[in-house]
């Protein structure tokens, strides 16, 4: 079995999956990073999660990962990405698709408004 790639070793164009190609980093957490990816079949954008190479060879990390997209896959809220996959590639890397979001994050928000009114803090 070859080593997961690295999240920052994954370029542009690399097909996941057999099925999903990516397109571009989107952001890396304290356990994960998300790409935004095209699913080739279906020519839908989709956002891909992939634990950080550090988590890999830690079992609990890893149940960790799976526990958090089937938590997720049962909200049901135009607020939160809905799960539409998930599984493992070939080199034994887990991974989570979710439905892709236009947006920004909060922080980018907050940094250019600076405060925001109770209204749309709701």
């Amino acid at each position: 079995m070859s080593p997961a790639p690295s999240a920052r070793d994954i370029a542009p164009g690399t097909v996941l999956a057999g099925k999903y190609r990516i397109e571009r980093i989107l952001g890396a957490g304290g356990m994960g990073c998300v790409f935004e990816a095209t699913h080739l079949l279906l020519s839908e954008r989709v956002a891909l999660k992939l634990l950080l190479p550090n988590g890999l060879q830690d079992p609990e990390h890893r149940s960790r990962f799976f526990r958090e997209a089937q938590a997720a896959a049962r909200i049901n809220s135009p607020y939160v990405a809905k799960v539409r996959d998930v599984g493992t590639l070939d080199t034994d890397e887990p991974y989570i698709v979710m439905e892709f979001l236009e947006g920004m994050n909060l922080d980018d928000l907050l940094d250019r408004e600076k405060r925001l009114d109770v209204v749309r803090t709701v």
